[in-house]
């Protein structure tokens, strides 16, 4: 088995937005990851003097080295391939001659979230291909894409249209190398999950914390122009309040998938 592209990660925790500032790094450097306001710089080596010129440059300060391995990074798990419907998902680095009936998807999570491992991706996907057994999936908008995993196998599966958003512009960019990857062709776009719920869709897949999802459809807005949705990243004490939030907005579970008697995962409808 061919090994992960990244062996270990150096990690520099910068208080402030780097965004503007992050070019020229050089070639260890491997993206950033925006939280709240703090950035995270990831290398494949120490980068002392390229974080010390983008401090240097702008108004901010380091508050932190990290140093994972990549196998810790991903929480200690190990990519396998797997398959949900007709779909053969393995890792790029290491790609499997895929078993009969099934198309193989190239997955680099890269330092996102959305490799496969965790329940809820898996439970998005096997909703999504339950949806995809109905009838054509139509436009789908893709939530908090991460690696574009949902919006990948949506592509795949024939939507007419994908729209990937994510507030993070590493997941933006993993998402499009997967894209990429696979010869897949879905528009990838950074910004807030709730500035894109104007937009008509025939699905919207949303793998989300609670206070975003809470966020998301509480809000006053029209959601006739959002018939289906597939929802996950709740936990057992958020996902009766997620479930009367969807009914009071004109919702009916189709679905309800439960993982490690923690994680929970809705399809919900309004036909």
């Amino acid at each position: 088995m061919n090994a992960p592209p990244y062996q270990h990660l150096y990690i520099y925790e910068i208080l402030g937005d780097a965004r503007a500032l992050a070019h020229g790094l050089g070639p260890a450097y491997l993206g950033l990851w925006l939280e709240d306001e703090t950035s995270f710089l990831f290398f494949s080596a120490p980068a002392p003097e390229p974080v010390e010129h983008l401090l240097a440059a702008g108004a901010l300060s380091l508050r932190q080295r990290h140093e994972l391995t990549y196998e810790q990074w991903q929480g200690g798990l190990e990519l396998t391939p797997w398959v949900v419907g007709d779909l053969f998902f393995c890792p790029s680095w290491d790609p499997a001659p895929p078993p009969a009936g099934t198309r193989r998807l190239l997955i680099d999570p890269g330092l996102v979230f959305g490799s496969g491992l965790h329940p809820t991706t898996r439970h998005c996907l096997e909703l999504l291909w339950l949806r995809h057994q109905r009838s054509p999936l139509g436009r789908v908008l893709d939530l908090g894409c991460g690696t574009g995993i949902l919006a990948l196998a949506a592509a795949a599966w024939g939507a007419e249209e994908v729209l990937a958003v994510d507030l993070n512009p590493l997941c933006v960019s993993t998402t499009q190398n997967n894209a990429r990857l696979n010869g897949i062709h879905l528009e990838a776009v950074e910004g807030p999950a709730g500035g894109y719920l104007d937009r008509p869709a025939s699905l919207v897949l949303g793998n989300l914390p609670w206070a975003v999802q809470e966020e998301l459809w509480a809000l006053p807005r029209n959601l006739d122009g959002l018939p289906q949705i597939i929802l996950s990243g709740v936990m057992r004490s958020q996902v009766g309040r997620l479930e009367d939030l969807l009914r009071s907005r004109g919702y009916t579970i189709i679905q309800r998938r439960e993982a490690e008697f923690t994680w929970f995962s809705l399809w919900a409808s309004k036909t």
